[in-house]
């Protein structure tokens, strides 16, 4: 294997369009790297690199076709927009005028609607400097109630170092909200290894915003401290997790302020297991942290796995859910004379294995 190496094989067709599997494979500090993207719904299907005893981990849940992609609502992988995470009854007013959205998640609306980025295909490539992939897509006005015709490009890009980089870029023509979420679900043990309550995180995180029995913030903005929210000293995600209702983990957590680079720190996640870990920035407010709590059996991916209850966490970087109905929260409104910008920088790194339990 070259030091970098892309390709790509026919992965299906969708809508009448081809549909295709990327691969990037790159020799870096942390060792080899392989990242595995689909265009439809511009997402990663397996991402494997090196443990602290050199195995190849594939971390990313996923499938191992495009029909089990097209008929899932679990969004492995996915990039989500054009507003990911909820609104209240799927309701906006933009500029005075009142927004219908897609209702998808009983009366309110999630993660872009039925037909949101992750179902529709996208124009993929590899970068310029051929160190990743870029994907394209053109959300035209009215799709899914959403005004304006968006242009979004969305690029991943593995790093020398054995991280990945995300940028996403938009455009509208016409007052618009944007909100474009990365919906991985990792497993640092790997996506067969069963559940990730023994992970150890520590998120950068002090408030979370509390959510009604529909997950839907009710605008209050509380802090962390002493609750099962408090990730300010690292833990086991399961250590807390039975103090919770049902829905587990899966609310939205206030960032702290930006570095002087544009930067905040979010996350530093370690499976204790295999040593493998990794740290999280963004230029976002807040991030969503979800730990795969409605993950069943019957979910079954990559290889015939069954997924079951935190087979896999997420940490979904964001402007805060259902903003439009909150002017206290940071809004996601993107205008015609602005540009859309969101990033985030997964860094790797090995770590002697350990013996925790949550």
């Amino acid at each position: 294997m070259t030091e970098i190496d892309i390709s790509s094989v026919p992965f299906g067709e969708h809508d009448g369009k081809p549909v295709t599997l990327w691969t990037i494979m790159r020799q870096t500090t942390l060792g080899p790297v392989t990242l595995s993207m689909t265009d439809f719904g511009a997402t990663i299907q397996r991402l494997i690199l090196p443990d602290a005893k050199g195995t190849p981990t594939d971390i990313a849940l996923g499938y191992d076709t495009l029909a089990e992609y097209v008929t899932c609502d679990t969004y492995f992988g996915a990039t989500v927009g054009r507003y990911g995470n909820r609104i209240r009854a799927g309701h906006v007013m933009l500029d005075g005028n009142s927004t219908q959205l897609d209702l998808n998640e009983g009366h309110n609306h999630l993660h872009g609607g039925r037909r949101g980025f992750d179902k529709v295909v996208w124009a993929g490539a590899p970068t310029v400097e051929g160190d990743g992939l870029s994907f394209q897509l053109t959300s035209p006005d009215g799709d899914m109630g959403y005004p304006g015709k968006l242009e979004i490009i969305v690029t991943y890009r593995l790093t020398a170092q054995g991280g990945l980089d995300v940028d996403m870029t938009a455009t509208t023509d016409r007052t618009t909200i944007c909100n474009v979420v990365q919906h991985s679900l990792w497993n640092l043990g790997g996506h067969a290894a069963g559940h990730v309550r023994d992970h150890v995180a520590q998120l950068a995180a002090g408030f979370v915003t509390p959510v009604d029995d529909d997950l839907i913030p009710t605008g209050e903005v509380c802090r962390v401290d002493g609750t099962p929210f408090d990730f300010g000293t690292a833990k086991p995600i399961g250590r807390d997790m039975s103090a919770l209702t049902a829905a587990g983990y899966d609310h939205n957590l206030v960032l702290g302020l930006l570095d002087a680079e544009g930067w905040r720190d979010c996350a530093d996640v370690l499976c204790p297991a295999n040593g493998l870990g990794f740290r999280l920035r963004t230029d976002q407010p807040a991030v969503q942290f979800y730990a795969g709590t409605y993950l069943t059996p019957d979910v079954v991916g990559k290889g015939n796995v069954p997924y079951q209850a935190n087979a896999g966490f997420a940490l979904e970087t964001q402007i805060f859910p259902d903003s439009p109905h909150h002017a206290h929260f940071p809004q996601a409104i993107l205008r015609s004379h602005d540009t859309y910008r969101h990033r985030m920088a997964y860094s790797f790194y090995h770590a002697g294995p350990a013996s925790t339990q949550a």
